[in-house]
C-alpha cells in the first residue's frame, strides 16, 4: 500500500501548531535532512544517538513517523575529493546508516556529488514564475542559468568520481543490509552532464543501471524523482517499470513538471495539477509494481498569503496525493 509523507525542516521542531497541522490532514510520515537533528552539523557528519531519539519522540507526540532521513552531500565531500578526511567520512556514513536501524528509520538519502559540494549553493538559480491567481512556482533555463563554465582547481575527473561513488555505496551496503535500512541516491538535479563545471554521476536510468550492477545490493536503491526523470526526456513509466520491477524504488517523488531540458533547453516546476504528465498513470504504474513506500510532493511552490512554512500549499498537494491513492 502507498503511503503519503511530507517533507520537513529543523525550523518545524520549533512549531508544535505545524506538526499538529500535519496530523490533522492525515499525514503519518515525515521525510528530513539530518541537519534536522541537533549537533549534526556541528559534529562533522557524525549524528548522536540521543538527539535522534529525541527528535523521533517528539514526532511520535504527534502521531508522525520518520520514514527517510537524508544524508547530506557536504559531508561526503572529503571522500569524493579525495581529501585525508575522506576515511572519517565514509565511517560517519556508515555510523549513520546503524543509527537509522536502532530508531526505525527504513530509508537514509545519501545526496550524491554535484555542483553544490564545492561551490556551497545551487549551481544556477531557478526564476520564481506567477501562475494562475498570483501563485509562483519555479522555472530554470539551462542556456541562460547553468551556462558552461570551467572546473573550479582540485575538481576531480568524471572517472575519479564514478570510482568514489561506487566506493561510498559499497562501504554502506553491508551495513544498510545488517542493520535492515534502505539507501537511496536522488538523481543529479538538474540531470545534465556537467553543472557549474562539475562533473554529474547520476543523471540516467543508464546510470543507475551501472551503479546497481557495481553494488548489487538489494538495499541500494534509488529515490525515484518523477520531475527529475521527466525533465531529463527519458520516459518516467520505463523507469518505473525497471526499477520498481527490481524492487529498488524506495522513497518517491511528485514533481510536476512542464517541459524537458532535450526539447525546450529548461522547465517549470508547477503545481500538482498542471504540468505534462498524468501523475494518476504515475501511481498506478508505481502500483503495479508492488510498491509500497511513501510518496511525496518534494518542494513547496508559493500560494499567495500562505504560510511561511506553505501550510496551504501543503495541504492541498496531500489532498491531491490522497485523490490520486483513492483511484488506483
Amino acid at each position: 500500500m502507498i503511503r503519503i509523507a511530507a517533507r520537513i525542516g529543523p525550523q518545524w521542531l520549533e512549531r508544535p501548531d505545524d506538526l499538529a497541522f500535519l496530523s490533522s490532514i492525515g499525514v503519518e510520515f515525515v521525510d528530513v535532512e539530518f541537519g534536522f537533528f541537533p549537533g549534526f552539523n556541528e559534529s562533522g557528519g557524525a549524528p548522536d544517538g540521543s538527539s535522534i531519539g529525541s527528535v523521533v519522540d517528539l514526532l511520535d507526540g504527534h502521531g508522525l513517523r520518520l520514514e527517510r532521513a537524508n544524508y547530506p552531500k557536504t559531508e561526503i565531500a572529503p571522500h569524493y575529493l579525495g581529501q585525508p578526511e575522506a576515511g572519517q567520512a565514509i565511517d560517519n556514513v556508515c555510523r549513520t546508516t546503524e543509527l537509522c536501524g536502532e530508531f526505525g528509520i527504513p530509508v537514509m538519502g545519501i545526496q550524491n556529488f554535484d555542483a553544490m559540494t564545492i561551490h556551497g549553493r545551487f549551481v544556477g538559480e531557478h526564476s520564481w514564475v506567477p501562475g494562475r491567481g498570483g501563485y509562483r512556482y519555479l522555472h530554470i533555463d539551462v542556456e541562460s542559468d547553468l551556462a558552461e563554465v570551467p572546473p573550479p582547481p582540485g575538481t576531480p575527473t568524471r572517472e575519479e568520481l564514478w570510482s568514489r561513488t561506487v566506493d561510498l555505496f559499497g562501504a554502506v551496503a553491508p551495513v544498510a543490509e545488517s542493520a535492515g535500512v534502505k539507501v537511496a541516491p536522488h538523481g543529479s538535479d538538474p540531470p545534465i552532464a556537467t553543472a557549474g563545471g562539475i562533473p554529474q554521476m547520476l543523471t540516467s536510468l543508464a546510470d543507475f543501471d551501472r551503479l546497481f550492477a557495481e553494488v548489487p545490493s538489494p538495499n541500494v536503491g534509488i529515490t525515484f524523482c518523477v520531475g527529475t526523470r521527466y525533465e531529463s526526456g527519458e520516459d518516467v513509466f520505463e523507469g518505473i517499470e525497471r526499477f520498481g520491477g527490481q524492487k529498488r524504488i524506495f522513497p518517491r517523488h511528485l514533481r510536476k513538471l512542464r517541459g524537458t531540458i532535450p526539447e525546450q533547453r529548461g522547465y517549470s516546476e508547477v503545481a500538482p495539477d498542471e504540468g505534462d504528465l498524468n501523475m494518476l498513470e504515475v501511481a498506478r504504474a508505481l502500483d503495479a509494481t508492488g510498491y509500497d513506500g511513501v510518496i511525496d510532493y518534494d518542494h513547496v511552490m508559493k500560494l499567495p498569503g500562505d504560510s511561511p512554512g506553505g501550510r496551504e500549499y501543503i495541504a492541498f498537494c496531500i489532498g491531491y496525493m490522497r485523490g490520486l491513492l483513492a483511484n488506483l
